[in-house]
């Protein structure tokens, strides 16, 4: 009689250094930010819209590279997450829990952020929640097994609703005609987002 065994799929934390070779483009990693916050707006897009006409805003992604300090910060309005959330959202090649739009693999943050550069700050806050989450990502760090990540609460006002993403230590830049091109593809890639405001 046959015996059943089971082998149990185990990802090496060392595999993320890998994000950083891959064949990427500083448009396409910066579209990974764009397509989360856009698709956190759709898939909350009522709440969102009430929200936003009470304080006469309407849904903002900003992306800030400092070239003196060398660092980029990518921000939204958009829902933001809980803790929940945010543990689903860094869990390896886990796909959203909706997963028919633009976040369809639940790669973007990671590859793109690892890509970019050696640690990351993320700070977001849930509308609704009154509870502000903040950690930082140091890839080495991790790469070396160190994946316990200290999360950091802050109380915040409910009506509050964020994701902020600071990437420091870049091994990616962005000079000149790589500037230019990130601009015009963006522009590109999002031109019915911009058209419908």
């Amino acid at each position: 009689m046959a015996q059943q065994l089971e082998l149990e799929f185990k990802l090496d934390s060392s595999a993320i250094l890998n994000y950083k070779r891959l064949d990427y483009s500083f448009w396409y990693a910066l579209a990974e930010y764009v397509d989360n916050s856009t698709q956190s707006y759709f898939n909350n897009k009522k709440v969102l819209d009430a929200q936003f006409a009470e304080d006469n805003e309407k849904l903002e992604v900003k992306v800030v590279y400092d070239n003196r300090q060398g660092n980029l910060t990518i921000r939204d309005n958009a829902m933001g997450m809980d803790y929940e959330e945010l543990v689903y959202a860094l869990q390896m090649g886990k796909s959203p829990k909706i997963n028919s739009g633009r976040s369809e693999f639940g790669m973007g943050l990671k590859t793109a952020s690892c890509w970019i550069g050696d640690e990351w700050l993320v700070r977001t806050k849930k509308l609704g929640s009154d509870e502000e989450l903040e950690f930082t990502f140091d890839v080495e760090k991790v790469s070396n097994g160190n994946t316990s990540l200290p999360i950091i609460r802050r109380k915040k006002p409910t009506s509050d609703h964020y994701t902020i993403i600071e990437i420091g230590k870049m091994h990616q830049k962005i000079a000149g005609n790589t500037l230019n091109k990130t601009k015009s593809y963006l522009a590109s890639m999002y031109r019915v987002d911009l058209k419908q405001g």
